[in-house]
C-alpha cells in the first residue's frame, strides 16, 4: 500500500480548509499563544492561483540560474522539460537539490543551505507576465522606492531566529512562499515564550511591519508537522520586497 506524501496530504488539507470559516478567517494558519495583530502582521494565504505561481517561480528560478555554473545549467536544461506540465503542482518545477549550487552558510550564520540575489530587472521574456503580478503585490505595501530579493531554501534549508540589522531594514517587508509549504515562526525576543507559527503554503502572501519585524525574532523551520497535521519541508523559494531605508 501506498502512503501518501507529505505535499498530497498538505494540498488536501489545504483545499478543504478553504472552505472552513476559520481557514476564510486565516485562524488556521495561525498556531500560538502571541498570535500578531493584523496591523502587524498581514497573511493573505490564496493570494496567487498555481498559474500564476508557476509563471513567478519559474522567472525567479531562471535568474537564479543565470549565475550558476554553465555545466549546471546546462544539466538543469536537460531536466526542465519534464517539470513544464501545466497539471503538475508548482513544487514540480524545482530540480533535485544536487542541480542546484546552495551555500552552506550565510556570513552571519542564520541562513543555511541556500541561493539567493537581488533582482534589479527581469528578464525580458518573462515581463508582460511578471508586471501584473508585481503590481498586485505592490499595491499591498505603500508606493515608494524598494528593493526587491530572491530567497531558494534547499530541502533542509533554513533561516534561524534573528532580527533584522536595523541599519539596514526600512518599516516593512513582504514575502511570496512558493513551493513546498513551510512555517515560519515569530518569537518575542525577550520573552521566547510569546511566539506565534505561521503555515505558509505555495502562493501565500505576508507583510510584516515595524514592531513585529524588530522585536520579534523570525526564522524558517526546516521539517515541522503544523498543529499536528501538516508535514512541511522540501524546496522553498520566496520573492521579498522591502522598503529602503
Amino acid at each position: 500500500m501506498l502512503l501518501p506524501t507529505p505535499l498530497y496530504i498538505c494540498r488536501t488539507f489545504l483545499r478543504r480548509a478553504r472552505f472552513s470559516t476559520e481557514a476564510r478567517n486565516n485562524n488556521y494558519f495561525f498556531n500560538g499563544p502571541a498570535i500578531p495583530d493584523n496591523s502587524l502582521f498581514s497573511f493573505h494565504p490564496y493570494f496567487f492561483t498555481e498559474a500564476e505561481q508557476k509563471i513567478l517561480l519559474r522567472s525567479s528560478l531562471r535568474k537564479l540560474d543565470s549565475t550558476s555554473s554553465r555545466l549546471n545549467r546546462r544539466r538543469r536544461r536537460l531536466l526542465s522539460d519534464q517539470t513544464n506540465s501545466a497539471s503538475l503542482p508548482t513544487s514540480n518545477l524545482f530540480l533535485p537539490d544536487d542541480l542546484y549550487e546552495f551555500h552552506e552558510g550565510h556570513y552571519d550564520g542564520v541562513i543555511h543551505g541556500y541561493r539567493e540575489m537581488h533582482v534589479t530587472s527581469w528578464a525580458s521574456e518573462d515581463v508582460d507576465e511578471l508586471n501584473p503580478l508585481l503590481a498586485r503585490l505592490k499595491g499591498l505595501v505603500p508606493d515608494v522606492k524598494m528593493q526587491t530579493h530572491i530567497l531558494h531554501l534547499s530541502s533542509l534549508g533554513e533561516i534561524l531566529p534573528h532580527i533584522d540589522n536595523l541599519d539596514a531594514s526600512g518599516s516593512w517587508i513582504l514575502g511570496v512562499s512558493l513551493g513546498f509549504p513551510r512555517v515560519l515562526r515569530l518569537e518575542k525576543a525577550d520573552s521566547p515564550s510569546e511566539y506565534c507559527d505561521v503555515l505558509l503554503p505555495s502562493g501565500s502572501v505576508y507583510v510584516q511591519r515595524d514592531n513585529i519585524r524588530f522585536e520579534y525574532k523570525h526564522s524558517i523551520l526546516k521539517d515541522e508537522i503544523f498543529r499536528g497535521e501538516v508535514k512541511t519541508g522540501g524546496q522553498r523559494l520566496s520573492v521579498m520586497l522591502r522598503d529602503l531605508k
